[in-house]
């Protein structure tokens, strides 16, 4: 049985990732188990997607950037005896800087077990909400006066501009939003809005293309779901 951990910031990654997941399982289907950090424990909240399917994945939400790597740390013994396939992380650059960068690559993996279960690390740059603004379709569903043509003469030039660009793409969401009267910020509310805007085939197709990390995220994932002897079969 193929089996991923997923180990995010918070709860805007643990909800894109979920969408993610279920998309790119399409008919198949995956059985999700949601957890959130608290105190250094991981604690069960709900499960999603198609309980008994073949595919299953774990999707811890770590309350904070700090903690994913470190919950990986502490459960990786764990995991692998539990039969999970594959380890996959994912926090913000921010607050880093963008110059910072080449150092987090570079010392991402120091210390993580090198045992039978592969992890990956990954840094959204420079924040999650960047691969929102690569995924350009999703603002008119946000609202339908937030066309490409809108913006642009608002001076966010989403379609040129890729959403790694900006030193603080989170703030320019919120931006873009505004000009229609709608905001982001970081609750349950506007995270779900967002998420369910987005189009996941885009996100997986067009808005990799414009963002190194965020493909990287997803081949993480495809990697998981689907390694080379599930794929043949």
């Amino acid at each position: 049985m193929t089996k991923v951990a997923v180990f995010v910031e918070g709860l805007t990654e643990t909800e894109l990732t979920v969408e993610l997941l279920i998309s790119l399982c399409g008919r198949r289907g995956i059985a999700i188990d949601l957890h959130k950090q608290f105190g250094g424990t991981l604690h069960f909240l709900e499960s999603r997607g198609a309980n008994g399917a073949a595919l299953s994945a774990l999707v811890a939400n770590c309350s904070t950037d700090g903690q994913v790597k470190t919950q990986i740390l502490d459960r990786y013994t764990g995991l692998v005896a539990q039969g999970y396939t594959r380890i996959v992380g994912v926090r913000d650059v921010y607050p880093f800087l963008r110059g910072e960068i080449p150092a987090l690559e570079a010392a991402k993996h120091v210390g993580l077990p090198a045992g039978p279960v592969p992890i990956d690390l990954h840094y959204a740059e420079m924040e999650v909400e960047a691969w929102f603004l690569d995924e350009i379709t999703h603002f008119e569903r946000i609202h339908a006066g937030l066309t490409v043509p809108r913006l642009v003469a608002a001076g966010f030039d989403v379609a040129k501009c890729y959403g790694h660009t900006w030193d603080h793409p989170a703030a320019t969401l919120n931006a873009i939003y505004q000009l229609e009267g709608r905001a982001w910020r970081k609750t349950g509310d506007h995270i779900r809005r967002t998420v369910q805007a987005l189009c996941m085939e885009s996100l997986y197709t067009n808005a990799r293309l414009r963002s190194a990390s965020l493909s990287a995220f997803i081949g993480s994932l495809e990697a998981a779901l689907f390694p080379p002897t599930l794929a043949t079969t």
